[in-house]
């Protein structure tokens, strides 16, 4: 007897151990079968976020004061949506020519950056620092902003056939501009001022009455070329730099005319007196002592020296000037603009690569990134709160206007509209500001009458041939033709001697005839 229960001890513990693993493997096999896979709204539903990523990305400029809660916001979003967070770094603009190539090529842990064909896109897609996409993958990982944004805008993103850039949608319908203050100028008793050649009493006047304020409050890095630049302009037809360099650039020229190859040479006679008679001018109002000595170590720009009261005038766009228009609306000051257009009365139109994304080659959350960037380029909620920040705090919308809330100026605004740096998403999708006055509006109704296509809009120089030579160039036109825009030289005729004999020590004429072979090529592939 107790033989047979000892026996049956045994069995009746076997059993309860077997049937404690079967059922802990039929619960862990089951809950494996059953955990559901977490899809995002709006996405394709076999895409799987259920592991949350962090997103780290690169802006331009200076966070705002309420950046951090705007990040707040939009991490709350996009948690719930695809199961991400984002940090968002800046660089500063005294620091972009340096930094930006130091972030890509340090192997720092960062998904996106902003890019564009005036910001490095060019380069850094040529020296694989970006990640190449493929419209696979746009379309799958960003519906929304490829139902946005037309064919055109991806065949201007290709570099050597290959994408490595999300273009914006909506390219900005702005053009280049100088504000100056016309309380000043009206105090003075001076004539309107329509042409910026024509800006010099105006200068005279805040020099010669205005203490504590210069005519000129210049930045190193926006403003450093835009005094002469602006000055050219009006007096040739619109140039741009052939490799669309980002910094110095190489001296080598195309125009928005260019129906066929031409490449003009900073030395052409066709443009050197144009050249020279803006840096006389320039070099004239330096000694002066109607532009600041200390341009080259300043971080400020104008634009933000003339909110200070520090500047008479501030070199920016029609975008972003809108600021400094609340601003001064506010202060009780009268703004006057003056638009940038060639003596044809024209300007480019923006290309779409004029702001955009690019994903860095080493990301780890290429798809991720994609979904979190599709959300706010055209998702409209995202796209207020990056761009306007929070509302009721930040903006207000009022009789189909964003409008400030009560005891919010454009002075302490702790987001500015525009001054955080996403000038990709989709502005079709905003409604007018409340601050646009008559002449602000019909500012804008002008430049869009004067914006003309470049036939050159979707041109990149491939600059593997010659990467060193431009490398040379920009070298030499940073430490060479920058003093020259500035009126820190003291002769300019020397200068751009001087000038001329560094260019081609430095590679100026292999490059002229690699970008004429190219064009060449891109017009006979274009006429098609």
């Amino acid at each position: 007897m107790k033989k047979n229960f000892r026996l049956l001890s045994f069995i009746l513990t076997v059993c309860f151990v077997l049937s404690t693993v079967l059922v802990s493997m039929f619960v862990v096999g089951f809950g494996a079968q059953t955990k559901a896979k977490r899809t995002a709204p709006g996405f394709d539903p076999s895409i799987d976020v259920s592991k949350p990523v962090k997103i780290v990305g690169y802006l331009l400029g200076d966070a705002p004061a309420e950046f951090p809660n705007v990040m707040k916001e939009l991490n709350k979003k996009l948690q719930k949506d695809i199961n991400a967070t984002m940090e968002i770094n800046y660089i500063g603009w005294g620091d972009l020519n340096y930094k930006y190539p130091l972030i890509l090529a340090s192997g720092e842990n960062v998904d996106w950056m902003y890019a564009a064909n005036w910001c490095f896109y060019f380069q850094e897609a040529a020296k694989g620092g970006f990640k190449e996409l493929t419209m696979d993958m746009i379309k799958k990982y960003m519906p929304r902003h490829y139902k946005a944004t037309p064919s055109v805008a991806w065949q201007e993103a290709k570099v050597k056939g290959k994408i490595y850039m999300i273009p914006t949608a909506t390219p900005d319908r702005k053009a280049d501009v100088v504000i100056l203050r016309g309380d000043l100028r009206e105090k003075y008793k001076l004539p309107p001022i329509k042409k910026y050649n024509d800006i010099e009493p105006f200068l005279a006047a805040v020099k010669k009455n205005e203490k504590g304020m210069m005519p000129m409050n210049l930045d190193n890095q926006y403003d450093l070329n835009s005094v002469m630049w602006r000055l050219l302009v009006e007096k040739t037809d619109y140039l741009e730099d052939v490799a669309r360099v980002s910094t110095g650039g190489t001296g080598l020229f195309t125009t928005i005319y260019d129906t066929k190859p031409k490449v003009y040479y900073i030395m052409d006679k066709e443009i050197l007196p144009a050249f020279k008679e803006a840096a006389e001018k320039v070099k004239s109002w330096y000694d002066k002592g109607y532009i600041n000595r200390n341009a080259y170590a300043n971080k400020v720009r104008s634009k933000d020296a003339f909110d200070q009261g520090k500047s008479a005038v501030a070199f920016g766009n029609s975008q972003d000037i809108q600021s400094n228009l609340a601003n001064a609306k506010a202060k009780g000051w009268k703004v006057e603009i003056i638009p940038i257009f060639d003596r044809r009365g024209h300007r480019p139109a923006d290309p779409y690569i004029n702001n955009g994304v690019a994903l860095v080659a080493k990301t780890k959350n290429a798809e991720r990134t994609l979904m979190a960037l599709d959300l706010i380029m055209e998702e409209k909620s995202y796209n207020y709160l990056v761009y306007f920040g929070i509302q009721g705090k930040n903006y207000i919308i009022k009789n189909n206007k964003i409008d400030l809330p009560k005891g919010v100026t454009a002075d302490n605004n702790t987001y500015p509209p525009d001054a955080a740096g996403f000038w990709f998403t989709n502005k079709d999708q905003f409604l007018p500001l409340a601050s646009w006055d008559d002449n602000y509006i019909a500012l804008r109704n002008t430049i869009k009458k004067a914006l003309v296509s470049s036939p050159l809009s979707s041109f990149s120089l491939d600059q593997t041939k010659v990467k060193t030579e431009i490398a040379n160039l920009n070298s030499v036109m940073t430490q060479y033709y920058n003093p020259i825009c500035l009126g820190m030289v003291k002769n300019v005729d020397e200068a751009f001697a001087t000038l001329d004999k560094k260019l081609k020590a430095a590679g100026v004429d292999k490059v002229k005839a690699e970008a004429l072979r190219q064009l060449e090529q891109y017009f006979r592939e274009r006429n098609q």
